[in-house]
Formats: structure tokens, sequence, C-alpha cells
């Protein structure tokens, strides 16, 4: 038995991924955030049907008398059929972005705009622009050029991880920058962190996973960040409350504008950050993990930053997945060597046992085991650390109930199969290969227990607070490392080795099939 602490990958015992949380309706809250205005137009003539109530502070035009005027009365023509020729040629849902010039009676306002064709109408997502002073445009390539050859440049995950850390924090002023990895059950790691001396040390912390519940990461998919420029807001909602056009709430899934829950906000104070902005990273269409920024006072980064951080984003997800690409070939490499010799050594013994647990190369090798047995013809054979034989067939039969006539692979087998917490320490870790299930005749490999040490930032048993009307709840208030000892888990299965697993077995099959027939 040996010990680590805060592992990447574990399984937890128990499940953070709240159902309270996750079952939120979060794009139907019908409020935005009041840094920016939001539109909402019909298809046929872009005419205004819906408008955040804010639209005087930019526009000095009540929200009553903007409703059915169309668009078109306030865009200079050419940019107006420019922007109608945009939707009508557009063929998917994606935002397109513009650049809006915004007369009214006093002045004409620009506005970075991002236009959304949906199904039944068109949202338009107005931020005032502003000047954007801190690079010219040559060295803002230059600075995104740079941080792009430093992260090819990485060794590993945790490297790339620690670099995006350091030079988003360094290119966008952000008080803290982290970066998350999620594991299997959404809880989610730190392993890359750049923050101000007098910021909270997260680094190699885990948050549960209903910290970033189910309908927020879904919602990475649709958005590429998430930008709360300042905590302490007041919503601004939409006039009328119901879209005219669908009668329902106006689903703001896709809005960068779209309110937070006050819950979240709440997470944020009890943080002691103001101002914060996350981005998803996507690898294979798989939300893996999360950059997120932070700030001590209101931050509200300009449209250049955003953009440059939705690319250099893209670009850290490219090279995390190039790594983690990288390294499964390599051990793919190294299995496929060692399965190449032990099954020329299968092949060249009297029985298939003989060739797996003796020799120079044996399965232990293969799978990385601390112990391997195979259970064939009635007879028991073991190499290493393994159960008692009367225990193995005992977790024979329970495999011949609950497993199939596929390779089996479990790092918590005490949790799945109660009767061997009697020997967990030498059988926490269970791959069984069939070979005739009916028959009770397996291969198995086992790995020892492996106690691991978790940190947690705060208690994950407190990470929501129920009121009493049970409908109401708060974040943790604290944040303080929470440790955790996992027992009965071993090192977790690769894919890679699973697959290897499965290569071999057929490879056994077919030998005793030649032999017997």
């Amino acid at each position: 038995m040996t010990n680590t602490t805060s592992p990447q990958n574990y399984t937890a015992d128990k499940n953070y991924d709240s159902e309270f949380c996750g079952s939120i309706p979060l794009h139907l809250v019908n409020l935005i955030q009041p840094h920016g205005i939001l539109l909402m137009l019909d298809k046929e003539e872009l005419r205004i049907r819906q408008v955040s109530e804010n639209v005087a502070q930019s526009l000095h035009i009540q929200p009553d008398d903007i409703l059915h005027t169309l668009l078109a009365d306030y865009l200079p023509a050419a940019q107006f059929e420019d922007l109608r020729n945009k939707l009508s040629n557009h063929l998917s849902q994606d935002k397109i972005p513009f650049t809006l010039h915004v007369n009214t009676q006093q002045q004409q306002v620009t506005f970075t705009a991002l236009i959304h064709p949906e199904e039944d109408y068109v949202l338009v997502e107005l931020e005032e622009a502003k000047p954007y002073e801190a690079y010219s445009f040559i060295e803002f390539f230059q600075q995104v050029k740079y941080i792009t050859s430093r992260l090819k440049q990485a060794a590993s995950t945790a490297e790339i991880a620690q670099m995006a850390a350091d030079e988003l924090k360094r290119f966008t002023g952000f008080d803290r920058v982290l970066v998350y990895k999620f594991d299997e059950q959404w809880n989610g790691t730190v392993i890359g962190q750049a923050r101000e001396a007098d910021m909270s040390d997260y680094m190699g912390l885990r948050f549960p996973a209903s910290d970033v519940p189910r309908q927020a990461r879904e919602l990475y998919f649709k958005n590429p960040y998430r930008l709360i420029p300042t905590r302490q807001y007041q919503p601004a909602r939409l006039v009328p409350v119901i879209n005219p056009l669908t009668q329902r709430f106006t689903d703001l899934s896709d809005c960068n504008l779209r309110s937070v829950a006050g819950v979240h906000l709440e997470y944020l104070t009890n943080l002691n950050i103001m101002a914060s902005m996350s981005l998803p990273i996507i690898i294979e269409n798989k939300l893996w993990g999360l950059i997120s920024c932070h700030h001590k006072q209101a931050k509200n980064p300009a449209y250049e930053e955003r953009t440059a951080m939705e690319l250099l984003t893209a670009i850290i997800s490219t090279q995390l997945s190039s790594k983690e690409r990288e390294s499964n070939i390599t051990l793919q490499a190294q299995l496929r060597g060692v399965h190449a010799r032990l099954l020329e050594q299968v092949y060249n013994s009297t029985s298939f046992a003989d060739g797996l647990l003796e020799g120079e190369t044996h399965i232990l090798e293969l799978l990385s085991l601390t112990g391997a047995a195979v259970v064939y013809e009635g007879d028991v054979r073991t190499t290493g650390q393994t159960p008692e034989p009367q225990k193995l067939k005992e977790l024979v039969s329970w495999l011949r109930r609950n497993s199939t006539e596929r390779t089996f692979a479990t790092n918590t087998l005490p949790r799945l199969y109660p009767n061997s917490q009697d020997y967990h320490q030498v059988a926490s870790g269970l791959i069984a290969l069939p070979i005739n299930r009916e028959q009770g005749e397996y291969i198995l490999g086992f790995r020892e227990e492996v106690l691991q040490t978790v940190n947690w930032g705060g208690n994950p048993d407190q990470a929501i607070q129920m009121e009493p009307d049970g409908k109401h709840y708060h974040p943790r208030n604290s944040f303080a490392t929470y440790q955790e000892t996992v027992k009965h888990t071993s090192i977790p299965w690769q894919d890679e080795e699973v697959a290897a697993a499965e290569a071999l077995r057929s490879a056994v099959l077919e030998k005793i099939i030649r032999e017997k027939y």
C-alpha cells in the first residue's frame, strides 16, 4: 500500500455534482448585466420587439420609445445593408461580430456588437466601444505570437497549464489566473496558477462539481467566455418580460451579457474577488477544464483583450490535446512492445498460464499489476500479491453475475464488491479478462490500495448550504484547505491499458482454440 497527495485522477467517495444546482434554468433569467444592452429583433424586418431596460443609459431613448421601431432607423444605410446581407448568408447560428454606429437624435454611439441569428428571432448584444491603448496592432500580434511559441515549448500538461496561467496574467492584468482540470466526476483540480502575493493560494486544490454545475458546464459550449466585470451590479430586465414572438422567456444561453445567479455572486464574495472571467478548455468536444481569472477590483477587459483570450484559450486547448495525445501514443508504443514479447512467450509455453505468469516477461509488467491470477479448468494459479484462492473463487462467482464477456476494470473494487474489503490492501484495483465466463474462467489482474490525500478548496460536504425552505441555498463561505483521505482505491486504469488487456485476452483465446481444435 502506497500513499499519494492531491492526485489529479481519483474516484471520490461521493458525487458532488449537485442535481439541485444542475436543474436551475440559468438561460431563462430574463436579466442581463448592465455593462451592455440587449435587443431582440424579428427576422423579417429586423424590428426591435424586446429591449433591456437600461437602453436609455447609452442611447438616451426609453424602452417604450424604441420598441417596435426598425433597427434600420438607427444605423447608416450601408452598415444596415451589410448587416442584413450577413444575416441572409449566415447559415449557422454562430454569432456574428460587428461594429455598429448607432445614431440617436442626440449623438452617434459606436458599439461592439454580437449578432445572434436564432431560430425565431435575432439577438443583438451591444457594448460601447472604448479606445484600446494597451498595445498597437503589431504589439498585440507579437504578444499573442510570443505566448503561442512559449506554449509549444512546454514538455508536459502541467507545464502548459502553468505557462498559460503566467502568460495570461501578464497579458491581461488579472490578479489571479487559475487553470482547472475536471475529473470524471466533474470535480476540478487547479493545475496551474499565477497570482498576486496577497491572494489565496489554490494550487493543487480540488473544487467540487457543484461549483460549476451541469447546466453551467453545458453553456460553455455556447459561449467562448463568461465575464462578470463586477459582482456589485443591478441587473437590467428585458422589456416586455415575455418574448412577444415566442410567448416565452427569451433564451439567453448564447448571450455574454446574461445575468448571473445570485448564489454565484455570493460565491465570488466569499472568494474575496470583485470581477471574474472564465474560459472553457474544450478537447475533442468535451469540457476538459477551465481558465478562471479573478480580480480584486471591478475589471471589464476590452473587446480586443477578450478576443485575444478566446484565441489563446483555443491554442492552449490544442496544445493540451497534443500533449495528452503524445503521452497516449508513447504509452501505446510501450505497451505494444511488452505485448509482443509476452505474446511470443505465451505461444511458446506449454500453457497460456505459464506464459503469462512465468518467464522474463509477464502480465504484471504489461498492465502495471501488483498481483495476477489465472482461474482455469478448476485450477487457480497466482503471482505477486493476490487474495487467497478461496477468495478468488468467490470473486469469480461475483464477476459471472455482474460483468459481461468483455474486459472489466475498476479501481474501486471494495465499493462495487463489499466482500473484497477483507483484502482491499492488495486488490483495490481489478482488471478481469474473461476466458469462459459461464465456466468462471478468468485472468485476473490486481492493483494494491493507494491511500490518497485529497486537498479540497473548502469542505466539499458544505459546498451547498440549504435554507429551511428547501428552495434557497448558499455557497460555502470558507475555501480553507480541507483534507480528505480516500481509501479502497488503486491507481486508475488508463484506456490504453484496458485496450492492451483486451488484445491479450483475444490472443489467449486464439491459443486455446488452436490447442483444442
